[in-house]
């Protein structure tokens, strides 16, 4: 299980996040929404130990399956990036290295995360390209980051991390890049993770976290604001911010907005 208490995260004398607390096991997916800006990203960071030197974690824990993440060096932190923890990142370039070709890096990946040799890692990284709809994988293997487009990015970020089967995933706004049928086709291949994995999904797409997420968490002014079943957040939401949130939905579709239109 990830378990996140009472985590307050500042930068000097500013305060990035206050008191968060959730949990989360094998098997579910959590949601988070918020406004832009209100520290979603920076929970994914704390969790993944990479936020910035100017931020520090004044108080609270970070624990995986009963080892307090925040307590452990830098290499050993790592050591849980890849097979235990996956990372889905918002912006696909900063995954890659920009000056190797995407081959090289994935199956340098499989090879060491997995400890698969050379020739099975190029194997396992064509497999999950055909997967992620990426037919022509020999080809896109070849090429460099610069030369594809973020959406594709996008779907060789989720192939890598397919591969790796983590026990966790913290995906950050892993749609937004992503025309409809490759965004669909994401979020099935996430729904297939869930039977051994638990997915921490940050997102402002609102049919995914109905097709994907049991319960969604709201961020707001750095804190989570309210807790509940996905279905009830907009059916039936408590804070000022969620109920403008959901008001806007309603304006958006024309009043004519309703649960089942986001299946």
């Amino acid at each position: 299980m990830l378990e996140i208490k009472n985590l307050t995260i500042k930068a000097g004398t500013q305060t990035l996040l206050q008191n968060i607390s959730f949990s989360l096991s094998p098997g579910k997916c959590l949601g988070l929404t918020g406004a832009s800006g209100s520290g979603k990203t920076t929970i994914i960071k704390a969790i993944m130990g990479i936020l910035p030197k100017s931020c520090a974690l004044t108080a609270g824990s970070i624990f995986l399956d009963g080892v307090e993440l925040n307590k452990l060096s830098g290499k050993k932190r790592r050591s849980f990036c890849g097979s235990v923890m996956g990372f889905i990142p918002q912006s696909p370039m900063t995954a890659f290295d920009p000056y190797q070709q995407i081959g090289t890096q994935m199956i340098e990946t499989f090879h060491i995360c997995l400890k698969l040799p050379k020739e099975k890692a190029r194997i396992l990284s064509l497999e999950q390209l055909e997967k992620m709809n990426l037919k022509d994988g020999n080809r896109i293997m070849n090429t460099y980051p610069g030369q594809l487009s973020g959406g594709m990015l996008q779907r060789i970020a989720m192939a890598c991390l397919a591969g790796m089967s983590p026990q966790y995933i913290l995906a950050d706004e892993p749609t937004s890049a992503l025309d409809e049928e490759n965004r669909n086709h994401l979020l099935k291949l996430l729904q297939g993770q869930l039977h051994s994995a638990g997915i921490l999904f940050i997102t402002h797409d609102l049919a995914a976290l109905s097709s994907l997420c049991t319960e969604t968490m709201i961020l707001d002014k750095k804190t989570i604001i309210e807790q509940q079943n996905t279905k009830d957040i907009f059916y039936h939401p408590q804070q000022a911010w969620t109920k403008q949130f959901v008001s806007t939905l309603h304006m958006r579709e024309g009043g004519g907005w309703d649960w089942k239109d986001l299946k």
